[in-house]
């Protein structure tokens, strides 16, 4: 009886401080609003306040993870998410970007689509969020683990390799939300996402993309249907979700 009642005075706590918390999409409602035109980046960055990390995995994992093509951009932007993944080896808790970084500006005038996007998506993943287990998620040791798998998904995400980009993506968007929300279960979903992203990525490098798609096919179809052709029912059931 005690332990259920310690139990639930901490859920309560965190529940509370997650009351006075901004959410997700409000925070990309306010931030990242058109009619403010061009912002540095390091004003950006200070508004996110504590945040910060968490929603520069968010926003650099998000373009690779949409279930739409992106040639280019996952090598691209896998650079910064690995030197947030050492950042987290390391035990920092906060992004800071060079001065030749932070000078930059963005035109959010220019993210009307993205916004609306990152909004929705956001708002449909709340729906179901909430601090669990927060005081594990910001641990040390949690941070460590974490570290380490978003700098071997952010490896991945640099192979120019159709197919071991999205789902890398996907794990870290999860991570990165978990981190925002404080929310052990969407952590373990984004853990659970990366582990089988790493194990598909192991596959095509050891198989090759067709090897690798006859393999899936056989352990999840039973050989019997055809790995392209459910992933493009997935694609396009998601792009429809998320119009």
């Amino acid at each position: 009886m005690a332990i259920s009642s310690g139990i639930q005075k901490v859920e309560k706590v965190e529940i509370s401080q997650a009351e006075k918390r901004e959410r997700l999409s409000s925070l990309i409602h306010r931030i990242f609003d058109p009619a403010r035109g061009e912002v540095t980046i390091r004003t950006i960055m200070k508004e996110l306040d504590h945040h910060g990390m968490a929603l520069v995995l968010i926003f650099f994992s998000l373009p690779s993870a949409l279930p739409v093509p992106a040639p280019g951009y996952s090598t691209v932007l896998s650079v910064p998410l690995l030197c947030i993944g050492l950042g987290l080896l390391f035990g920092k808790r906060s992004v800071k970007f060079p001065a030749f970084i932070s000078k930059k500006t963005i035109n959010l005038s220019k993210l009307k689509k993205m916004r609306s996007l990152m909004e929705k998506l956001a708002i449909f993943l709340e729906r179901f969020s909430r601090p669990r287990l927060a005081s594990f998620v910001q641990s040390l040791s949690a941070r460590l683990l974490i570290g380490l798998l978003i700098c071997l998904l952010g490896v991945s995400m640099a192979i120019p390799i159709p197919g071991t980009n999205t789902l890398p993506a996907g794990g870290i968007f999860l991570i990165g939300f978990s981190l925002l929300e404080d929310d052990f279960l969407f952590l373990f979903l984004g853990f659970a996402w990366g582990l089988i992203a790493l194990c598909f990525t192991a596959l095509v490098i050891w198989l090759g993309m067709e090897g690798a798609k006859k393999l899936i096919n056989w352990l999840i179809l039973g050989g019997n249907g055809d790995v392209e052709q459910v992933t493009r029912e997935i694609v396009s059931f998601a792009t429809q979700f998320l119009a």
